[in-house]
């Protein structure tokens, strides 16, 4: 085929490398037309409107923007039946993609706009109709769906040079910028701010990491904080599973059974051979139960410290009625436990709750008062599903009483004698009335049958057995379909003990922490993503009964027996996920400070990027996201619209670039 000026202009290009090589062409290498794309001016646009009783009107809460859908009208032109099924095959080798991750998005651009980049995905690739009977020629729509619907130019790079610099961007929408810092000095600090946000990284400071007396004397400052412990939890050779053999950890409201192992990711409840989560032994406990784990043990038994623990919990079953939970335990040196943190669900899917607590047992009416909350709530984000009944099937086997074939017999001969007896009474009343006296006989009451001699309506009593049946009924139960943030969660709950000093006094200052990540990129989500768990809270305890020394970790996988376990047979269902990812201890000085004191961030010559679309920060490759303020809101900067940005460092001190990709609604 000639591939002319005209068809390159009516072709889209797909799937190609963010250079712009590769991929896949309509005309050249797809071999089809593309009719007249009408492009959609906004995404789908959903209203959100309240009504109020007893106004004229409601009131209008905005609109929702989702995706953008474009509908790409094709030809195919063929000669021959092998010609249609060869271009019906290419077609849906390039457009179907199977082995990629499911959440994978495509460029697509059309060659009438060659600048503008789409990323979406195909949902719709119909069946073709063939334009006239008897020929191979045929027509269909493909649909593409952009779930960002915005249009995207080429990557432009901005070089920044004074902090009074005005820049307005390309495209007319707000986008995500990448920042380049090299700078020419040692950093303890240094961001950006536009408008009223900003990223701060490190600390900020002027001076080194060394403090000078008045008599000259100069002292290096040392970290509040070292790092003892930090476990990726991929193997089980830095724990032990908790036993009679080893050691006995006291759970709150859990029983050690099953068993535990170690992924390539995380540590979790092993499977048993049929590939069932190996909790222990069905039907035994009366609370929850699993596998405990306990660390080998930490460098340094320390007075003042903090640990962070990495969990996954999602509750799989779709009526969320499954129990579990999964925690993790700080232990003093005799192995007793003075805390937890971790998420538990309640019975019949009432909302998980996320906690940190410190004591030993936390049951809110016999332990009231020995036991420390410091955090206990649902996420901040709850969903009320609607109560359903769940019918719960189960079969037993119960004791049925039968009778021999003689009991109909019987008791029709039983009737028929009854009768007789009714009309001989009837005749001797009548007779007595008359005062005609007879002597009366006894017979015996016999029935005639037919064709043949008198037969005896005596019968003897049925016989009556009793014999086992099985038979199935239900168990209603109730499931709440509600939901919270811990449903389904992937975050680090954290506890540190510092000291304070008030009044000459030193009290505990508890710190607690519970953050939610990515499970895709492991990078905890920005305080400005919205829908995610950050929640931060301090305590001041003067009564001096939860303070002590951390000597070491354990952690437990547990589920809780429901109506479909204890049925018989029992009815299979989906029990939690739940596993440890991450562990971090460290000792610490006691200081309410950061967790460090302030030092080099970055040195001379090392390159920063603070990139706002994954709201990450590294130095030479190294990520320091640790350093990041939690008030960091990581701003976009907005398309055609002039705008200050300031730096630190200065850009005289440093080499500052702007990297970003304008786009358009």
């Amino acid at each position: 085929m000639v591939f002319s000026r005209t068809a390159m202009v009516d072709t889209f290009d797909y799937a190609f490398a963010e250079d712009g090589s590769d991929g896949f062409n309509s005309f050249k290498d797809l071999e089809i037309l593309v009719n007249h794309v009408s492009k959609p001016i906004a995404p789908n646009i959903t209203e959100s409107f309240q009504d109020v009783p007893g106004r004229y009107g409601g009131v209008f809460l905005g609109n929702s923007y989702g995706e953008k859908e474009i509908d790409i009208p094709i030809t195919i032109m063929a000669s021959s039946r092998d010609e249609y099924n060869r271009k019906m095959n290419n077609l849906s080798k390039a457009l179907i993609n199977t082995t990629d991750d499911a959440d994978t998005q495509y460029p697509l651009r059309f060659n009438d706009q060659p600048d503008v980049v789409y990323y979406g995905h195909f949902t719709a690739i119909p069946t073709p109709t063939f334009i006239n009977e008897g020929v191979q020629d045929c027509t269909t729509t493909l649909t593409f769906m952009l779930a960002d619907p915005r249009g995207f130019l080429p990557q432009r790079d901005l070089k920044i040079t004074s902090n009074e610099q005005v820049i307005i961007p390309a495209g007319n929408t707000p986008v995500q910028p990448v920042i380049h810092i090299i700078p020419k000095t040692d950093l303890y600090y240094f961001g950006y701010t536009l408008g009223d946000q900003y990223v701060a990284v490190g600390y900020h400071v002027d001076d080194g990491s060394t403090v000078t007396d008045a008599d000259g004397n100069v002292t290096s400052l040392e970290p509040h904080q070292e790092l003892q412990v930090h476990d990726p939890c991929n193997s089980m050779s830095t724990w032990f599973q908790a036993g009679q053999d080893t050691q006995e950890v006291k759970i709150y409201r859990g029983e050690n059974d099953g068993k535990a192992t170690a992924t390539a990711t995380a540590l979790m409840v092993a499977k048993d051979s049929k590939g069932h989560y190996n909790w222990g032994t069905v039907g035994k406990h009366k609370d929850f139960y699993g596998p405990v784990i306990i660390h080998q043990g930490i460098p340094k038994i320390s007075n003042y410290w903090k640990v962070s623990m990495r969990f996954h919990h999602v509750k799989r079953m779709k009526n969320m009625r499954a129990m579990g939970k999964v925690e993790g335990y700080l232990l003093d040196s005799n192995g007793n436990i003075c805390g937890r943190m971790g998420i538990t669900d309640y019975a019949t899917g009432r909302y998980p709750r996320g906690y940190v607590q410190l004591g030993s047992s936390f049951n809110a009416t016999k332990d009231k008062g020995n036991y420390l909350t410091l955090l206990y709530n649902e996420g901040g984000r709850k969903n009320n599903g609607p109560t359903e009944h769940v019918k719960v099937q189960l079969t037993k086997t119960v004791k049925v009483k039968t009778t021999s074939k003689a009991k109909a017999k019987a008791k029709s001969a039983r009737m028929y004698q009854a009768t007789i007896q009714r009309e001989s009474f009837k005749l001797a009343a009548k007779k007595t009335t008359s005062k005609k006296k007879k002597k009366s006989t006894k017979k015996k009451v016999t029935k005639k049958k037919s064709g043949g001699k008198k037969k005896s309506t005596k019968a003897s009593k049925p016989t009556v057995k009793t014999k086992s049946k099985t038979i199935k009924t239900y168990v209603t139960e109730i499931s709440y379909m509600n939901k919270d943030a811990y449903s389904n969660f992937f975050g680090e709950f954290s506890l540190e003990r510092q000291k304070k000093t008030i009044g000459g006094k030193v009290y505990d200052n508890w710190v607690a922490e519970i953050n939610e990540y990515n499970p895709k990129t492991g990078v905890a989500y920005s305080i400005n993503t919205a829908n995610t768990v950050h929640i931060h809270t301090e305590k001041l305890d003067k009564s001096g009964k939860f303070g002590f020394a951390l000597a070491n970790v354990a952690a437990c996988f547990m589920k809780h027996d429901i109506k479909e376990d204890l049925v018989k047979p029992a009815v299979g269902y989906y029990s939690d996920f739940e596993t440890l990812t991450d562990l971090k201890i460290y000792t610490s000085d006691g200081s309410d400070d950061p967790d460090d004191i302030p030092h080099v961030i970055a040195h001379a010559g090392e390159e920063i990027i603070i990139d706002s679309a994954d709201n990450t920060v590294t130095v030479a490759g190294r990520n320091v996201d640790k350093y990041v303020s939690w008030l960091s809101t990581f701003p976009s900067i907005e398309g055609d619209v002039s705008q200050e940005m300031h730096f630190t460092p200065d850009p005289v001190n440093a080499d500052i670039t702007l990297e970003y990709k304008p786009a358009i609604k």
